[in-house]
């Protein structure tokens, strides 16, 4: 009797079981994703692993919160949930797949995952102060590059010196332009934590940097350099070098044209994404070079064509654009060969002087021809596309726009507002022109997130780096 009712137990927890497995659906066991692209590009994925094969997901199955467009695609035993936007910073996601089925039968299930997003962290340059200096018995302060969270309130010096001309990042690491006793440029550089000494970068002589970005997917940053004036010889005018952060101590490279002969430099970028950079001449001939291949000798630059102005990348592409006679183009470097040349509408902003002192071009917003362009004399920044206008950010009074440029990844723009009366530069947009070091007295940058304005941030510095490093 006692075996047949042991028989009768697990004949009938066996029938229960099979129950269960009849009415309970698919279960999620993991999930995979790398959080940190999914601030830098658009296109990153998420994948849910399932405990058994899945009949097919739909995208309108799939919701996220905050919400984000998603592309959905089911292989047997995952669904992957492509994001069509770079997500934002420091933002938990919630990502919600209902009607999972088993290929099976049946039931259906509810998978749920969510993940946080990284914080952005920006540095900028804080100028070091003088006041009480002398007879009233004060010290001076150094410049101090500042490392610190975009939404939280996290900051730290990385790196003071008593004056620093123009720094930018690669990785963990800095590049910074420092005067020598003859005030002339030393450029280092320098690891913030310790972990290696300063590397001197040798440049060609006395003379200063006038212009100085980085390319951190390549692991190079490029700087213009300007002789200094010598009683024998005339001044050249601003010339490019390359540098691999890769080699150690190394040589800077020149950039040179097809002739091989050093290149004079009006404006250049990084192309992204890629070891290449577009270069443009004073008299607006545009080329593209290799950085490796001037690395090795195998390739020169290559000329593509000649503009007035480079205005810069549009976010998340390798196309440029540029200005001519008023109107604007954008150069695709995507494919390989002969870049393609297509107009390009700004959305009705105007191509052209912003204010009466100096030129501020519209930096491209996004492929639909939005952009980022200065307010009349500059003191504010808008965003302009077919509808109309709204302002984004409006300069403190007395002070001037004298730098702007869009984050990488395309979600926020920033500011550098400076003294209308003491500002000496300007840097138009994330092209690097040359030009002198700028003032950093009396000077905030500002960043702005393009879907909410009202949660900007300010600092007092300048000089930020994401407009020098992409």
């Amino acid at each position: 009797m006692l075996l047949y009712g042991s028989i009768a137990v697990f004949t009938l927890l066996a029938a229960g079981l099979v129950a269960l497995n009849l009415t309970q659906g698919p279960r999620l066991t993991t999930a995979q994703m790398n959080v940190q692209t999914s601030v830098e590009r658009a296109g990153q994925r998420l994948l849910l692993q399932a405990n058994e094969v899945i009949a097919p997901v739909s995208d309108a199955q799939v919701s996220v919160s905050p919400a984000a467009t998603v592309k959905t695609t089911t292989n047997q035993t995952s669904i992957q949930v492509e994001f069509g936007s770079v997500l934002a910073y420091n933002t938990t996601y919630t990502v919600t797949a209902t009607g999972v089925r088993s290929a099976s039968q049946n039931a259906t299930s509810t998978f749920t995952y969510s993940f946080t997003t990284p914080d952005a962290v920006v540095s900028y340059l804080v100028p070091g102060s003088t006041t009480g200096v002398g007879a009233a018995g004060g010290a001076a302060t150094d410049d101090r590059i500042v490392r610190a969270s975009l939404t939280g309130e996290t900051s730290d010096t990385v790196f003071s010196a008593p004056e620093i001309r123009r720094f930018t990042t690669i990785g963990s690491k800095l590049v910074v332009a420092t005067p020598d006793t003859d005030g002339y440029d030393l450029l280092d550089i320098v690891s913030p934590d310790g972990s290696a000494a300063p590397i001197p970068v040798q440049l060609a002589g006395p003379g200063t940097v006038t212009g100085l970005a980085s390319s951190v997917k390549s692991n190079l940053f490029g700087y213009t350099y300007r002789a200094a004036p010598s009683p024998f010889y005339p001044t050249s005018a601003d010339q490019l070098y390359i540098y691999d952060t890769t080699l150690g101590q190394a040589y800077s490279i020149p950039v040179t044209g097809p002739d091989h002969e050093l290149l004079d430099v009006k404006s250049w970028a990084f192309l992204p994404g890629t070891t290449s950079l577009v270069v443009q001449r004073p008299d607006g001939a545009l080329f593209l070079v290799d950085a490796l291949g001037l690395l090795d000798g195998s390739s020169a630059a290559v000329q593509v064509g000649a503009v007035d102005d480079m205005l810069g990348f549009l976010p998340n592409t390798k196309s440029l654009v540029t200005a001519s006679g008023g109107s604007a183009a954008t150069i695709d470097f995507a494919q390989p060969g002969t870049p393609v040349t297509a107009p390009f509408a700004l959305a009705g902003a105007a191509v052209g002087a912003a204010n009466g002192a100096s030129t501020l071009l519209p930096e491209p917003l996004d492929s639909t021809g939005a952009v980022v362009a200065p307010g009349p004399g500059a003191t504010s920044l808008q965003k302009v596309d077919g509808t109309g206008s709204e302002t984004l950010f409006s300069a403190p009074a007395g002070t001037t726009i004298i730098r702007y440029c869009l984050s990488a990844n395309g979600r926020y723009a920033v500011a550098e507002a400076a003294d209308a009366a003491t500002a000496t530069a300007t840097v138009p947009t994330t092209a690097v022109p040359t030009a002198a070091a700028p003032t950093i007295a009396a000077t905030t940058t500002t960043y702005i997130p393009l879907d909410d304005p009202t949660a900007s941030r300010t600092v007092t510095g300048s000089q930020p780096d994401w407009c020098s490093a992409g």
